[in-house]
């Protein structure tokens, strides 16, 4: 089972190996003619994997984790090849209709594939430390994307980087082909009515679930929305050559806070990260587009040091079922897909007829409302750190 650890490791690395990532925003644009339409591609991106993410985490409880790593990294592959031939909007809505897919396979299916594998050596409370690694693997692509893409950006052309980038999608679905299965929980005889109304009423009826489902979704879908609208901020602040710069140092600092998260967990508790982490985020991201100068992208790039994705991931994992793990993080990530479909239009909407800056400030201040979600979560939950 090491193995199959390792392996998922590697996947996760390859997976986000997007030498594009620094310049995405700024190819969507290119090729829609605006940055409405540019930010558009990222809600369809994110509508298609809401709509599959409650068949998909059924499908991973059924026919089992490996199965759907496969089927997500297919359609991986496939969305990288439809952006490298997309020529027009018509072509990035082909790329964006398998990256939804391909998101929606990976959701619930990979964390629950890590617990699994702890679970069947009785080791689930090593659970934050492997899913950290894990996790750490995809910011650890992005400093490497980072750098390389901001070499090949400066020397060749958007499209190149594109193409390049299909490679490690071949290696990674290779890759995804050697997993090792695990046990499957999940009743063969439960219909497919049940497999549906099951998880919903599972994460609905559970108090604590329901409002960190609620919580995490807001903050998830502002935080990727601005994310991945960020590099129209820094393009004017900094040259097209040092773009990658920003998002290297973002990934390193999350890949070594995500790698050691275990242990920071362990030292200064899950609540404690979560709702520093946010308010954090919300202050440095609002002094460094109100700084509006050259130190501005190093401002907010230092969020990335904490690690609260794992912190959040571990209390909800302890909260979902066996029989319906997949199947639960599904629902979770459908509401968070959900919300940021809204936002990323909003975002590129607000910003074509405001300011970015004026798009960052208000969106940072609406992350108060689900603060308060947690505040209240942790109040009545002894037992989260």
């Amino acid at each position: 089972m090491e193995k199959n650890l390792k392996k998922m490791y590697a996947i996760n690395l390859l997976n986000e190996m997007k030498f594009y990532g620094i310049i995405l925003i700024l190819y969507y644009t290119q090729l829609s003619g605006s940055m409405t339409l540019g930010m558009s591609i990222f809600s369809i991106v994110t509508v298609i994997a809401a709509i599959s993410e409650v068949p998909t985490g059924i499908l991973s409880d059924k026919v089992g984790r490996k199965n759907t790593v496969i089927m997500g990294t297919l359609c991986s592959l496939i969305s990288v090849i439809a952006l490298a031939l997309s020529v027009n909007y018509i072509g990035l809505l082909v790329s964006a209709f398998f990256q939804g897919l391909e998101k929606a396979f990976f959701s619930g299916n990979n964390s629950a594939f890590i617990y699994d594998i702890l679970k069947e050596e009785s080791r689930e409370k090593e659970f934050n430390t492997y899913i950290g690694k894990t996790n750490s693997m995809l910011y650890l692509a992005g400093v490497i994307s980072a750098i390389l893409g901001t070499v090949l950006v400066a020397f060749t052309s958007y499209k190149f980087v594109v193409i390049l980038s299909i490679i490690p999608k071949i290696i990674q679905t290779i890759l995804s082909i050697t997993l090792k299965n695990v046990r499957k929980y999940s009743s063969e005889k439960s219909n497919i009515f049940e497999q549906i109304k099951t998880p919903i009423k599972n994460v609905f009826k559970n108090k604590i679930l329901r409002k960190q489902v609620v919580a995490d979704g807001i903050i998830g879908g502002i935080e990727e929305a601005c994310f991945q609208f960020r590099i129209t901020f820094y393009e004017t602040l900094w040259p097209t050559w040092a773009l990658g710069i920003p998002n290297f140092l973002a990934n390193l600092g999350a890949f070594v806070s995500n790698w050691f998260s275990g242990k920071i967990i362990k030292k200064i508790g899950n609540k404690a990260i979560i709702i520093f982490s946010n308010v954090y985020d919300i202050l440095s991201t609002c002094a460094a587009v109100l700084m509006n100068n050259v130190f501005s992208p190093l401002v907010m790039v230092t969020n990335s040091i904490i690690p609260a994705d794992v912190a959040e991931e571990e209390i909800e994992q302890n909260l979902y079922s066996d029989q319906y793990r997949a199947s639960m993080a599904s629902v979770k990530s459908l509401f968070e897909s959900l919300i940021f479909s809204v936002i990323a239009v909003l975002v590129g909407f607000v910003a074509d007829k405001t300011s970015i800056i004026f798009a960052f400030v208000i969106f940072q201040l609406v992350k108060i409302f689900p603060i308060c979600i947690y505040l209240n979560i942790f109040k009545n939950m002894k037992e989260v750190n």
